[in-house]
């Protein structure tokens, strides 16, 4: 039941991860097409989208460290 959990949260964490980042680039990227206003407002939201996902995608990879090396006092689940 353990395992299964750490799968789930480990590919939910990644998926986010993936997501958030994903928008991040989008939001930056959108600031260069005609149309949008304020500029500083896409580039701060794009910056929060792109360090969220980043910080969600670290944990993600020290669950799969901790899994991978069966650290069972270090782990984060």
């Amino acid at each position: 039941m353990k395992t299964a959990l750490r799968v789930v949260v480990l590919f939910l964490c990644a998926l986010i991860g993936l997501l958030a980042v994903g928008r991040g680039i989008a939001l930056v990227v959108a600031v260069r097409t005609p149309g949008h206003g304020d500029v500083l407002e896409f580039l701060i939201e794009g910056s929060v989208y792109l360090a969220g996902g980043i910080c969600v995608l670290s944990v993600a990879s020290e669950q799969l460290n901790c899994w991978r090396t069966h650290r069972k006092d270090d782990s984060l689940l």
